[in-house]
């Protein structure tokens, strides 16, 4: 493993950690260990991942690239933000219940020089409690507040900066094919045989590159893999994408689901270099459900089902990039 794969794998460790667990300490050995590195190889060459680590930054500023997990980090953000904002507002109700408890419950068994000197004491420590309590959720609040602030800004930052990368869109440098899945569904209704669906959905695909391959220029072409998995439109994700300076863009949508093929029609590409992935997800299974029936009517589900257990593409499958953007309803 190089070294810049070796860093990417610390990052990544890192991020997933920053998910799960918000911008807490992990330990650098037991980074290391899961990068399948020493910690003495740690701290001599990758030192500068060690605040991150430790929780003393934001994995966000290593995101710039990486739309999604800047998302899910500013959505954790906010989500921790949500749940202290409402655990201190029933602190606040708790502490008001607490004292008229209190005080009715002594009211009716002592003297009023008693009750003075209760709530000099008592009363007294209680609130003090109470309220330094109030002040410690209202300090990591703030905190709060000021992190997702942060992380806002970074991410606007980073949506910016790749923007000003990009080109008006036109035809001229911007390109979509999709395949005609009319005959495979076609074939699938008469037939039911799943096999005579890929039969022609693999006729379908092979068209498209094969006029994907006629095209000038290719070293000033990049061209973006839509992986379909059935649960988004593919004209709402093209209208979202924009060209870079100077280049022409290439977005296939691309119900391929295994590993080995889509290598395979990475190397059918060549001479063009500039390869990248778009993978949709969502966790909703309304979500999935209300799409596929709107958008996919007609599609075996032998081919949604494939779709589902498809493995996320991984960086070593030869990909310049892998984008993961979460679909919403109606998207």
């Amino acid at each position: 493993m190089s070294s810049q794969e070796t860093r990417d794998r610390l990052i990544a460790i890192i991020k997933e950690h920053q998910l799960q667990h918000g911008q807490s300490k992990l330990p650098v050995s037991q980074l290391a260990d899961a990068a399948g590195i020493s910690r003495q190889a740690f701290n001599r060459y990758y030192g500068d991942l060690k605040e991150y680590s430790l929780g003393k930054e934001s994995i966000a500023k290593l995101l710039v690239d990486d739309n999604a997990s800047l998302s899910q980090i500013i959505e954790n953000s906010e989500g921790k933000l949500q749940r202290l904002q409402r655990a201190f507002a029933e602190a606040q109700k708790a502490h008001e219940r607490e004292l008229q408890l209190v005080t009715k419950n002594y009211v009716s068994t002592l003297m009023n020089n008693d009750v003075m000197a209760f709530e000099a004491g008592q009363l007294t420590s209680t609130l003090t409690n109470q309220s330094n309590h109030n002040a410690f959720l209202n300090k990591r609040v703030t905190e709060l507040e000021v992190k997702n602030a942060k992380l806002t800004i970074d991410a606007v930052a980073s949506a910016n900066a790749e923007h000003a990368n990009h080109a008006e869109k036109t035809d001229k440098n911007f390109t979509t094919y999709s395949p005609d899945l009319a005959p495979a569904n076609k074939a699938y209704a008469i037939s039911k045989n799943f096999n005579l669906y890929e039969d022609e959905k693999d006729a379908a695909i092979s068209r498209i590159f094969q006029q994907i391959k006629k095209l000038p220029n290719p070293e000033s072409t990049d061209v973006v893999f839509f992986q379909e998995r059935y649960i988004s439109d593919f004209s709402s994700f093209c209208a979202k994408q924009l060209p870079y300076i100077n280049r022409k863009m290439v977005v296939i949508r691309l119900p391929v689901f295994s590993r080995e093929e889509l290598q395979l029609l990475m190397r059918s590409l060549q001479p063009i270099s500039s390869i990248s992935i778009c993978v949709p997800f969502t966790a909703s299974d309304a979500v999935t459900s209300a799409n596929r029936k709107f958008h996919f009517r007609g599609t075996p589900s032998e081919e949604f089902t494939d779709a589902d257990a498809a493995k996320m593409p991984q960086p070593n499958w030869g990909f310049e990039s892998i984008q993961l953007f979460k679909v919403r309803q109606g998207e």
